[in-house]
């Protein structure tokens, strides 16, 4: 009866597929002739068209650990039984064995990927957030942010490099990571809820990344809730209003038409919807800190 029941969470667990280095490029990223060799070190800009992350990841486990900064985009995690909705400001742990899948909400993700063997490094298991039963995802504020983004990019500079002693100098930048990470750690989860509340959030940025045009009401009629009740589930789950997220993307779209077009600031503002153009460089000025046309000027430098 033992035996029987070991042979049959064998045949369970052999179900979800292990991902190793020859086969990690396929899995989560879209096709590019760029090759991954997880076996040892590997850092990418998730922003990279060669590292463009897939969609739509189903159930694996990882054979080599990795380790996720992220700076833009959103999606929904889950590490293990858990699931975490993955937004700008996280850093985020997966261990071998664990089982995790990806949905993304947004097409652009930002930030950085790093996967790694477990001889990089001594004792990687005891570090808290690379456990099984840990907290795999912490949240930074703006200037942690910052911080480890810094070291990051030493890391990828170093990688790129490829100079005498890079894996040494990579190591050392690894291990004030996970320093300062340990000392950030608290086994109190991430801002969240349940999975219901992260499949509504996800569902409502999934509508305005697409269509950002429509009021709030709107928005709560399509996804079969009260505007109180999307109101509050959004917020508990990513610790900002509906109404903020709408106003970024509407920001999100107002740089692209900056940058990649001649449209005027006013032009700009009407097909916001903006009524009043002061009103629109006031708002704009609120969420990037310039002008519209200061932020225009310093793209083109």
């Amino acid at each position: 009866m033992v035996s029987l029941l070991i042979s049959k969470m064998k045949s369970v667990k052999h179900k979800i597929p292990v991902i190793n280095g020859s086969n990690f490029r396929d899995k989560y990223f879209y096709p590019a002739d760029t090759h991954i060799d997880s076996g040892r070190f590997e850092i990418h800009r998730r922003e990279d068209e060669a590292y463009r992350c897939q969609p739509l990841i189903t159930a694996n486990r990882l054979d080599f650990y990795m380790v996720v900064l992220v700076t833009g985009g959103e999606g929904i995690k889950t590490f293990g039984t858990k699931e975490y909705y993955i937004r700008k400001g996280m850093l985020c742990f997966i261990p071998p064995g664990m089982v995790t899948n990806w949905e993304s909400v947004v097409d652009e993700h930002e930030g950085y990927i790093m996967t790694f063997d477990e001889h990089i490094l001594p004792n990687l298991h005891a570090y808290p957030f690379f456990q099984v039963d840990g907290c795999p995802v912490i949240t930074l504020n703006e200037a942690q942010q910052q911080y480890f983004y810094h070291y990051f990019q030493e890391i990828e500079q170093e990688y790129i490099a490829g100079q005498p002693h890079q894996l040494e100098l990579i190591k050392a930048l690894l291990t004030v990571v996970f320093i300062k990470t340990q000392q950030l750690y608290t086994v109190t989860e991430p801002m969240g809820g349940s999975n219901a509340a992260i499949r509504l959030t996800a569902a409502f940025t999934a509508l305005i990344d697409k269509d950002f045009e429509q009021k709030l009401s709107t928005y709560a009629g399509l996804l079969n809730v009260t505007q109180n009740h999307l109101n509050d589930t959004v917020k508990a789950v990513t610790g900002k209003t509906p109404g903020t997220h709408l106003h970024e993307r509407m920001i999100k779209e107002a740089v692209q038409l900056l940058i990649h077009t001649q449209l005027t600031i006013a032009e700009i503002c009407y097909r916001l919807n903006f009524s009043d153009q002061s009103y629109f460089v006031r708002f704009f000025k609120k969420y990037t800190g310039l002008t519209p046309g200061q932020y225009r000027a310093n793209s083109k430098r």
